[in-house]
């Protein structure tokens, strides 16, 4: 399993690139040998970014309705006590924790509880979570999720609405915007204590965008395939099932939009994924991308 790489300026490995030249549409607008380069990072590092966002997501959401404790070295308070509502659950990994899935965290993590997820009425805004000082891989997060329980939830079957807002600051003052609203739907493990074998299946949307030396370079939006939607078990720190429909524009060097189409494969717990390009042939990949392997 890889651990969570937030890059800001990953650029492409060029002598790969004519080992992975597939045919794709081009845009309209070409592009120089220079540019392309340039291009090339930009689509890696906005892609990146939408899978991050995806990642973080579901560490919050696991977080929220998951166990009060791991296996790792968080320490998890309570203020007053957890079995009286409101109150706050502060998850706090001190000057740095690496979990289970590699990734070093600090910092605190703050979620109040104003009711019992388990119990609580239809459109019940149940938690709200914020950060204080807390970064991921050295990158601060701050923000806000609000959980709320939706209204396609059923006896069994409980369905989190979650909105979220988040920035992700580098320490060089670039910086990346998320924006989203999701449904997380237990499909499995809704009827156990167990939280490892819980099982997710998410729909929903997000959009953000990436400022680099100050200046907006790239706006992104991401759509869960309806037909497809995404499968992200308890027990595995990636999705394992289901796509997105992403929708890129770069700013930067002119005036472009892509559209790319991220499937995270058949079910089995790894970082690999297929992605295409402007309808282009889907090809492997691993996440996060180290070089962009598509062709323009």
């Amino acid at each position: 399993m890889k651990s969570l790489h937030l890059s800001w300026r990953m650029l492409p490995l060029c002598a790969l690139l004519s080992l992975f030249v597939l045919s794709c549409q081009k845009t309209n607008n070409p592009s120089t040998p220079s540019s392309r380069q340039q291009t090339d990072a930009l689509l890696m590092s906005a892609t990146n970014t939408v899978v991050e966002a995806g990642n973080l997501e579901g560490q919050d959401v696991e977080d929220i309705a998951g166990p009060d404790s791991v296996p790792d070295c968080r320490v998890v308070t309570f203020d007053t006590s957890r079995t009286v509502y409101p109150h706050v659950k502060t998850i706090d990994f001190g000057t740095g924790c690496t979990g289970p899935d590699g990734i070093t965290r600090s910092g605190k993590k703050i979620i109040t509880y104003y009711a019992n997820p388990d119990t609580a009425p239809i459109g019940t805004q149940f938690s709200l979570t914020t950060y204080d000082s807390f970064y991921v891989s050295g990158v601060n997060v701050t923000g806000t999720i609000k959980s709320y329980i939706d209204s396609s939830s059923t006896a069994g079957t409980p369905v989190f609405k979650n909105v979220a807002e988040k920035t992700l600051a580098a320490s060089n003052g670039d910086s990346k915007t998320v924006n989203s609203t999701n449904y997380w739907k237990k499909i499995e493990g809704a009827n156990t204590m167990i939280h490892s074998d819980d099982v997710f299946e998410i729909t929903g949307s997000g959009y953000g965008n990436e400022t680099l030396d100050g200046a907006t370079e790239i706006e992104w939006t991401a759509q869960v395939d309806s037909a497809h939607h995404v499968i992200k078990p308890a027990s595995c720190y990636w999705r394992t099932q289901g796509a997105l429909d992403i929708q890129l524009h770069i700013i930067t060097g002119g005036d472009a939009n892509f559209t790319e189409y991220l499937d995270y494969g058949d079910g089995t717990c790894d970082d690999k994924a297929t992605l295409s390009i402007n309808g282009g042939t889907a090809q492997e990949v691993t996440l996060p991308l180290f070089f962009w392997p598509l062709s323009l």
